[in-house]
């Protein structure tokens, strides 16, 4: 009776074990190896995914896995390198193409300009920021 539960518990692990190995298969050098697909869709590991599951799927990979870049295979089209350039920005990874054997770096958009500085209230006699004047009750005229 031990034998049929040890093989079925060895079976199980095996195929957990390589389970595992294969669902990261994309996986080489430290970089996610993201295949285009048409409509600007992507597949990875099996799994075809717009840029919004990607963005959440390669977040999933750094955080996990530790990945340090994207790189998109080869046939791309320019949204897709421009997709595939901001969310490793965002990610804080690198981004590349697949040129033959090589990686070209993929651009990655320009930071953002920052926020315009909120100016300071004027201030009252007593130093503190002045009250904001509330606004007008007044009914307009001829209503």
């Amino acid at each position: 009776m031990k034998n049929p539960i040890l093989r079925a518990l060895a079976l199980a692990l095996s195929l957990a074990a390589a389970g595992t190995a294969f669902a990261r298969s994309d996986i080489r050098d430290g970089n996610a190896m993201v295949q285009p697909v048409k409509g600007d869709k992507y597949s990875i590991d099996g799994a075809v995914m717009g840029k919004a599951e990607l963005y959440g799927y390669m977040g999933g990979l750094r955080d996990d896995d530790h990945i340090t870049g994207i790189v998109l295979k080869r046939g791309g089209s320019d949204e897709q390198r421009r997709v595939i350039g901001s969310i490793a920005k965002t990610l804080g990874l690198k981004s590349f193409e697949q040129d033959g054997g090589d990686l070209k770096e993929i651009p990655q958009p320009a930071t953002k300009a920052p926020a315009p500085a909120i100016e300071n209230p004027p201030a009252t006699s007593d130093g503190e920021p002045a009250a904001a004047t509330p606004a007008s009750t007044e009914k307009p005229a001829g209503g």
